[in-house]
C-alpha cells in the first residue's frame, strides 16, 4: 500500500470511528430509544465501515485472468523477460536501456505510479497505440530513430491528438510553439498541425533527431524533450566542471524531468509485455483513411455532403484544420477521409470543387451583414470574422475585419 492510500484510509477510519463514537453519546443521552437495541446497531455498522476502511481491497482472482498471484506486483525477474522481437518493437538501444534499468528503484516507483495510481490511463493509451503505430513508426524509421520511441506519446498524451498542457504544449508529442516553428509545423489561424499526429510526428522526429546529435545520449535527449535543450546543456556542463560524469544522477535538472526519463523506461517496459503486469488492453484496429489533395477554402460540411460521410468524420481525420475549411494552399491541401468512401470517389468529389478564395472587407459604420452579403454577391453563411470573437455572432463593428469567401468565377 503506497503513503497516499494509507492516509485516505487512515482518514477514513478516523472519520467512520468519531461518527461513531457520537452517535453512540447521543444514543445514550436519548430516553426515547431503546439504548441497547439502537447503539449496538449504530456501534456495529460503523466498526463495519472502520475496518473495511483499513483492511486492504480485495484483489481480482488471479485464476480469473490466467496469473498467479505474487507479493510484488511490479517485481521485474530478468529470466522472465520474453527476448525481444522486431513485432514489439523490442530491438532497438532504447528497449535494451529499458530492461537494463528494469531493476532500478527509480524505474521501479514509476512502475507502480503507472500500474496502479495510472492504471486505467495506461490502459486506454495501450488500446489507442495501436491505432496510430502502424503510421508513427515509418516516420521514425525514415528519420534513423528507434522506432519504440512511438512509445514515448504514452506519457506525453497517452495517445490524444487534442491534448494540451497548461505550458502550451499541444498534440500527440506535446510541442510548444516556438519548437514545431523550427521544425517546419504550420500554426496559424487556419491549422495547428501540431494536432496532426502524422505531421506532428515529423515534426517531432526532426526534433529528437536533432537534439540526440547534440548530446549523443538518450537519457539527456529524453531530458533535453521534456525540459529544453539548453537547461540540459547547462546542467551538463556544470556536472563535468565538478569533475563529475553527465549522466542523469549528476544533473541538476527540474524534479518533473528527474521522473519523467525513468517514466518512459517504465512506459517501455509495460508497453512491450503490458500482459507480464496483468494488462490486458482492449487493442485497436490500424487507423484507416483515404488522402486526396483538395482546394482550398472549402467547407468540410461541403466536401462531406458530396461525400456522403458525416463532417464529425472528417474533423476527427484531420483534427489540425480550425476553422472548419480547408486551408488556403497554393497546390491544394491534403486531406484525409474515411476509407468507406472510396479511393475512386473521393478523388472524383476533390476534382469537382472550386477552389474558394478569401477577401477580407473592413467594416464600415451602418455596414450590416445582409449589406456586405449584396456587395459581394453571395449568402451570409459564407462571411466569417478573421479573428476569435466572444457574444454574439451575428453583430459587427465598425472597424472588424472581416472575410468573404469567392469562388471561381465571382466578384472580388
Amino acid at each position: 500500500m503506497n503513503l497516499k492510500r494509507l492516509i485516505k484510509k487512515t482518514t477514513a477510519f478516523l472519520w467512520a470511528l468519531g461518527f461513531g463514537l457520537w452517535t453512540e453519546i447521543s444514543v445514550r443521552r436519548s430516553s426515547k430509544a431503546p439504548r441497547t437495541l439502537i447503539s449496538g446497531t449504530v456501534c456495529a455498522i460503523f466498526i463495519f465501515i472502520a475496518l473495511t476502511a483499513v483492511l486492504p481491497e480485495t484483489p481480482p482472482s488471479a485464476e480469473a485472468v490466467g496469473l498467479m498471484p505474487v507479493s510484488d506486483p511490479v517485481m521485474i525477474d530478468p529470466d522472465l523477460i520474453l527476448a525481444p522481437d522486431p513485432g514489439k518493437l523490442g530491438n532497438g538501444p532504447l528497449a535494451m536501456r529499458a530492461l537494463a534499468l528494469a531493476d532500478n528503484p527509480k524505474v521501479k516507483v514509476q512502475l507502480e505510479h503507472l500500474l496502479i495510481d495510472k492504471r486505467d490511463s495506461i490502459l486506454n493509451a495501450l488500446a489507442l497505440s495501436t491505432r496510430y503505430i502502424p503510421h508513427i513508426v515509418p516516420i521514425l524509421e525514415k528519420y534513423n530513430l528507434p522506432p519504440e520511441l512511438v512509445y514515448l506519446c504514452i506519457i506525453e498524451s497517452g495517445y490524444q491528438q487534442s491534448a494540451r498542457s497548461h505550458a502550451g504544449a499541444v498534440g500527440m508529442w506535446q510541442m510548444i510553439q516556438s519548437t514545431s516553428s523550427r521544425f517546419d509545423l504550420r500554426t496559424d489561424t487556419w491549422v495547428d498541425e501540431r494536432l496532426d499526429f502524422m505531421r506532428s510526428t515529423e515534426g517531432a522526429a526532426s526534433f529528437i533527431k536533432y537534439l540526440f546529435k547534440r548530446f549523443d545520449s538518450w537519457d539527456q535527449v529524453l531530458a533535453a524533450y521534456n525540459a529544453g535543450e539548453g537547461r540540459v546543456a547547462r546542467a551538463a556542463r556544470k556536472a563535468v566542471g565538478k569533475g563529475l560524469e553527465p549522466d542523469m544522477t549528476n544533473l541538476r535538472l527540474p524534479r518533473e524531468t528527474r521522473i519523467y526519463v525513468p517514466a518512459f523506461y517504465a512506459a517501455l517496459l509495460i508497453a512491450m509485455e503490458p500482459e507480464r503486469y496483468g494488462l490486458f488492453p482492449d487493442y485497436q484496429p490500424p487507423l484507416d483513411y483515404v488522402e486526396v489533395q483538395v482546394p482550398g477554402g472549402v467547407p468540410l460540411s461541403t466536401i462531406a455532403r458530396h461525400l456522403g460521410c458525416d463532417t464529425k468524420d472528417l474533423n476527427f481525420l484531420n483534427p489540425s484544420i480550425l476553422k472548419g475549411r480547408i486551408p488556403v494552399s497554393r497546390d491544394g491541401y491534403p486531406l484525409r477521409v474515411p476509407c468507406t468512401v472510396g479511393e475512386g470517389k473521393a478523388k472524383a468529389v476533390a476534382a469537382s470543387l472550386n477552389e474558394v478564395r478569401y477577401v477580407s472587407y473592413r467594416v464600415r459604420k451602418g455596414d450590416t451583414l445582409w449589406d456586405i452579403s449584396r456587395k459581394f454577391g453571395v449568402s451570409i453563411s459564407r462571411i466569417t470574422r478573421a479573428g476569435h470573437h466572444r457574444g454574439n455572432s451575428s453583430r459587427i463593428f465598425p472597424g472588424e475585419t472581416l472575410l468573404v469567401a469567392l469562388t471561381t468565377g465571382e466578384a472580388s
